[in-house]
C-alpha cells in the first residue's frame, strides 16, 4: 500500500522534508529555505518552542497532560532512532551521513561552523586560485545567473551580488558605477545598477528578489574594482530575501554553471572572431578587456546578448 492509500502525505517531486518533519516533531512541513536554518522563522519558531519547554521542567512540576502540549523536545529528541535526526548537511547533500546530536540547534554546533566555513568561498583569495571553466575564473559554491551576475549566499542568510569574469571581460575598462538605495526593494529581472563605460552605460537587472541591505561603498571610490577584482572586493550589493529557496531556483550552480559558461565562451569567441578577424585555438584565452578591439557597434551587440543589459 502506498503513502496515498494509507493517508499519508506525499513528497512532491523536488521538494524536501524540513527538518522538523524529519524528526516527527511535526506531521508535515516541507523545507522552503534551502536548509538555511539559521533564517528560518520556522526553525526560529520551533527552537523557542523547544527552549521554552526545557525552561518550564525545569521551573515548573507540570501535569503529564501539560507536559505533552509543550512538546519537552530536547529530551525527546535523543531518544529518536538516526533515520529521524539526519544532520541538515546531510539532508541538503553536502555529506553522505551525519547524524544531528544537538537537537537542530545549528548556531551552537562546530560542525555547522566548520561546513560553513568549508562550503563557502573565502572572499580574500585572488581571481587567479579560482577554478576556469572554458578560460573563465568560475568559483566553486557560487549561484550564477545567465545575466552573469553571481550570486553568494552567506552565512546570515543575506545574498551578496557580483559580475563575473565573464562580464568583466566584456566591460573592459569601468568609469563609474551607480547602485540602488539601501532599502530599496529589487524585484527578479528589474533593472537595478549601472556599470558606465565609454561605450556607454550598461544597466543590469536583479538576479533575485529582495531587499537592499548593503552596497559596497568602495565602488563609489574606485570603480574599476568591479572588473579588477569582480569576485572579491568588487561585489556589488547585498540583499536580504524572504525566501531563500525561491531565489535560488532561477541560478545555476555546479555542473549546470558549467555548462553555461562553456556555452558562452564558445558563442562569445565565435562573434569575436567574426568582427576582429581572431582565430581562437584550442585552449586561447578571451582578453581582459574585449572592448579594446570591438566597435561600438559590435560590443553593444554583445553586452546584450550576452549580460542583457539595456
Amino acid at each position: 500500500m502506498d503513502e496515498q492509500k494509507r493517508g499519508l502525505k506525499v513528497i512532491p517531486t523536488g521538494e524536501r522534508k524540513c527538518i522538523w518533519m524529519e524528526a516527527g516533531a511535526v506531521s508535515f512541513k516541507l523545507c522552503t529555505n534551502h536548509y538555511q536554518c539559521s533564517t528560518c522563522e520556522f526553525d526560529m519558531a520551533m527552537s523557542n518552542r523547544a527552549k521554552q519547554a526545557q525552561k518550564g521542567v525545569q521551573d515548573q512540576k507540570p501535569s503529564a497532560s501539560n507536559k505533552k502540549a509543550i512538546v519537552e523536545w530536547m529530551e525527546e529528541f535523543r531518544h529518536l532512532p538516526a533515520d529521524q535526526r539526519k544532520c541538515r548537511y546531510m539532508l541538503s547533500g553536502d555529506v553522505s551521513h551525519k547524524i544531528c546530536p544537538n537537537s537542530f540547534r545549528c548556531g551552537e554546533c562546530s560542525f555547522d561552523q566548520m561546513m560553513q566555513d568549508r562550503i563557502q568561498p573565502s572572499f580574500s583569495e585572488e581571481m587567479d586560485r579560482f577554478p576556469k571553466v572554458a578560460g573563465f575564473y568560475l568559483p566553486e559554491k557560487l549561484y550564477y545567473f545567465r545575466n552573469h551576475t553571481w550570486v553568494y549566499l552567506e552565512r546570515n542568510g543575506k545574498f551578496k551580488i557580483g559580475i563575473d569574469d565573464f562580464a568583466r571581460r566584456i566591460i573592459g575598462k569601468v568609469n563609474k558605477v551607480e547602485l540602488p538605495a539601501v532599502g530599496k526593494n529589487l524585484e527578479f529581472e528589474e533593472y537595478s545598477w549601472i556599470i558606465s563605460h565609454d561605450y556607454g552605460d550598461l544597466e543590469f537587472f536583479s538576479p533575485i528578489t529582495g531587499v537592499v541591505d548593503s552596497v559596497n561603498q568602495k565602488l563609489l571610490d574606485d570603480a574599476s574594482l568591479a572588473v579588477d577584482k569582480p569576485y572579491t572586493d568588487g561585489w556589488l550589493i547585498s540583499m536580504d530575501v524572504k525566501s531563500v529557496a525561491k531565489n535560488i531556483k532561477n541560478l545555476l550552480k555546479d555542473d549546470q554553471a558549467s555548462a553555461w559558461m562553456a556555452e558562452e565562451a564558445n558563442l562569445l569567441k565565435q562573434s569575436i572572431q567574426s568582427e576582429a578577424g581572431v582565430t581562437f585555438h584550442d585552449g586561447a584565452v578571451v582578453a581582459n578587456n574585449i572592448s579594446e578591439n570591438l566597435s561600438k557597434e559590435k560590443w553593444s551587440e554583445l553586452v546584450k546578448k550576452h549580460l542583457f543589459t539595456r
